[in-house]
């Protein structure tokens, strides 16, 4: 039985009947008077000097107003991933526009026209003359000797090593054997309904205003400020209603274009990108070339793990550092490590940006892991998860890469919980099958965080007020990617103030009317700003006793909050609603209640999932058929239950695609292969089985009612169950990633002989 009235309950998200309708307006749909739309004009050469930019045809178009280069803004280079002010990790080496072209779909112009049917036949019409260079669209290419140049300085970005000691968790045992795998993940994108979609206005009064579907408005207005050199009081950011994001919209690429346009024309300006666009000219997932080695004691335990990690950030640095760190410290949540080295590379190639990108490295590093941790069940002949329970943390272990205490760490439950479900010992000794299709099974482990505490700021503020009527307002700056955090901010709030959620108001991010949060990213929302919400709404409610026992003359520790009232402790009639409560202190006290609230996150606990997959895998055409999927979740406790389990459900699609299909394909001269829904693969509803999962709600962490993430940490390690079940069938040991069929095929031409 649910212990809350509201929390733990399922919940409509509070957009879904507008989204069902149509009524919702996106970026796209928003219209401002006497607004010019532009396009973009984008390499298509991989490396190239840009020689020349014949604009004659384009300006003979109709409504033709201006276009804009590398000759028209020379000022301050930028880094798109930063956050706040003087960020480390964040080298600033790319400008709005560039002369000279790093990758297929770096920005060399935009036109402005009256018209998008006008924008579009002008951009078509301008002529850009190239001086190629060498291609070097891998790491391999950049990083050898001779390679020429992307950036000054050369294309290695930086070199580390990072090396922990958990000495709590050495055994003494002796080395038995030791396991090595080369792992290699690809560029993915994020493939959001919504394609990106910007606005900005100018006028002299009150500066640039952009409005955008982004997940930072406080980190954009840093980065448009200090580039336009304008004060940050003359920068207002305005998030809108977002089409989805998955860490695609995290970075601020083309606001600073739309607002320098806007200043330039004094007009507004409007820029929607296509699909073409949004796939090669943002961000996508990073790829990752991982070498993991791990020695292990005669039982099986860790005794040290060795990984070299060489991550390719494209052409721009972007967040290529941050994330590099932020893999390096990945493992020690997961497993205990009585000795952890870490060797982590950062280098730019000739292709697109790598960015932020649901689960934030764990993918990438926890797929690669978990594939290393079945060649040691392999090895060692051992059950997957046996070797799992024998590694994995546990309540209370302190992460060694930052020495935050991982919290209430339910990993071991998860394992346990879920392969009793799954009935794992029974399928995973069953026969694989002799003919065409073959069947196996795999297992996966994943670790995430709740948040950016431990090296970054962790801040969120909110202001709350009741209106005259007893509906309350919400004035805060979360950023709702489309997956209901407005909801669960309304349910945060009426638990702890006993009332209807659909009677309170949350806001999204305005940077000229709410307060300060960091953004949404890193896990963070529902643990710091959910916390903050909290945290406001039981000051509120000792604002609402205080102001009540005024009006009704009865001492405050004798009043409570019941049903939208606040009541006599011990007695069933009695008290004030809400509404008489506000008018009552306006009236009577001539008291405004409003509260404002700033919230510092001080923890970091591990959110984890296990997840078991079961697979069929067609030997002849190298297909493969997802036969059934359960995710097994340390929640620490559902807020929305109903959006929980979506959550859940969308984010093993995309590890599954992540698993078998979608990669960007970007051959030797640079060129994404795959830059359009008609090439680019995804697995749809029909491809996937109807996905179970098991929630492990302990408590006992500092987010609100002990909740803790779900939107990332969900899709940390399904790709790895998946390839694991696909090895386990087949008998391989596919180690690159996607499985494409060629890929499956050629492995099990070469097991077979």
């Amino acid at each position: 039985m649910n212990k809350y009235d509201f929390v733990g309950e399922s919940f409509s998200i509070n957009d879904a009947a507008a989204k069902a309708t149509g009524a919702m307006k996106f970026a796209s749909d928003i219209n401002l008077y006497r607004e010019l739309h532009l396009k973009l004009i984008l390499s298509e050469a991989g490396h190239a000097l840009i020689k020349n930019i014949d604009v004659s045809e384009a300006e003979k178009v109709s409504g033709y107003r201006a276009i804009f280069s590398y000759k028209d803004y020379q000022g301050k280079k930028f880094n798109s991933y930063r956050t706040f002010p003087d960020q480390p990790d964040c080298p600033e080496d790319r400008y709005i526009f560039t002369d000279k072209a790093r990758f297929v779909g770096d920005i060399i112009a935009v036109v402005a026209c009256e018209t998008k049917a006008a924008a579009e036949r002008a951009a078509r019409l301008v002529k850009v003359e190239y001086e190629e260079l060498p291609v070097m669209a891998s790491p391999a290419e950049s990083l050898r000797d001779g390679a020429a140049p992307i950036h000054e300085g050369g294309n290695l970005i930086e070199e580390f090593e990072r090396v922990r000691e958990g000495k709590q968790f050495a055994t003494g045992a002796e080395e038995a054997f030791r396991v090595t795998t080369d792992i290699r993940t690809q560029k993915m994108n994020h493939v959001a309904m919504e394609t990106h979609s910007y606005l900005a206005d100018w006028n002299a009064q009150d500066g640039v205003t952009i409005w955008t579907p982004t997940q930072g408005i406080y980190g954009i207005r840093t980065v448009v400020a200090d580039m336009l050199g304008l004060p940050y009081s003359k920068v207002r950011v305005v998030k809108v209603p977002m089409g989805g994001s998955f860490g695609g919209k995290q970075e601020f690429i083309y606001e600073p274009l739309v607002a320098f346009v806007a200043k330039k024309l004094e007009r507004p300006v409007k820029l929607h990108l296509t699909r073409r666009e949004s796939m090669i000219a943002t961000i996508n997932r990073t790829d990752c070339a991982t070498k993991i080695t791990t020695a292990f004691d005669a039982g099986g335990r860790i005794l040290s793990c060795e990984v070299d990690n060489l991550v390719d950030s494209g052409a721009y640095c972007s967040s290529g550092l941050d994330f590099a760190h932020a893999v390096s410290g990945k493992i020690p949540r997961l497993y205990r490590c009585p000795l952890y080295r870490h060797r982590g590379r950062v280098c730019y190639s000739n292709s697109p940006i790598a960015g932020g990108m649901r689960g934030w490295g764990s993918p990438e590093i926890m797929t690669a892991l978990e594939l290393h941790m079945d060649d040691a069940a392999r090895k060692l002949k051992t059950d997957p998860v046996e070797l799992r329970l024998k590694n994995v943390v546990e309540a209370g272990d302190v992460d060694i890469c930052n020495g935050i205490s991982l919290g209430s760490a339910q990993i071991k439950r998860c394992l346990r919980e879920g392969a009793e479900a799954f009935r794992w010992k029974e399928r995973f000794a069953a026969p694989h099958g002799q003919g065409r299709f073959r069947r196996g099974v795999g297992i996966a482990c994943g670790a995430h965080k709740n948040g950016i505490f431990s090296g970054s700021p962790d801040l969120s503020g909110m202001t709350l007020s009741i209106n005259e009527d007893g509906t309350v307002n919400l004035r805060t700056s979360v950023h709702d990617v489309g997956c209901g955090t407005v909801r669960s901010m309304q349910i945060i709030l009426a638990e702890v103030l006993r009332m209807d959620p659909d009677l309170i108001f949350v806001t999204e991010g305005d940077t000229k009317f709410t307060p300060y949060d960091c953004g949404t990213y890193g896990s963070r929302t529902t643990y710091v700003a959910g916390a903050c919400a909290k945290e406001t709404a039981e000051k509120f409610k000792e604002l609402m006793l205080r102001t009540a026992s005024k009006l009704l003359g009865i001492p405050a520790s004798s009043l409570t909050l019941r049903d939208g009232r606040v009541a006599v402790t011990d007695a069933a009639a009695g008290g004030i609603n809400y509404r008489e409560l506000a008018a009552r202190a306006i009236n009577e006290l001539s008291t405004e209640m409003i509260l404002t609230n700033s919230y510092r996150s001080d923890s970091n606990p591990g959110s984890y999932a296990v997840n078991f997959a079961e697979a069929e895998v067609d030997t002849l055409t190298g297909l493969v058929k997802i036969t059934d999927f359960l995710s097994v979740n340390d929640i620490g406790q559902a807020i929305n239950r109903q959006m929980v389990f979506n959550q859940i459900g969308g984010g093993v699609q995309m590890a599954a695609g992540f698993a078998l299909c979608e990669d960007l394909g970007i051959n030797s001269k640079g060129f994404p292969t795959k830059d359009s829904l008609k090439k680019y693969n995804t697995l749809n509803a029909v491809d996937m089985p109807a996905v179970k999962a098991i929630l492990v709600e302990e408590g006992g962490d500092k987010g609100p009612f002990g909740a803790k993430s779900i939107g990332e940490i969900s899709t940390v390690p399904g790709a790895a169950a998946i390839v694991n079940a696909v090895n386990n069938a087949l008998g391989t040991s596919i180690r690159e990633l996607p499985l494409t069929p060629e890929r499956i095929v050629e492995a099990f031409r070469l097991i077979k002989g």
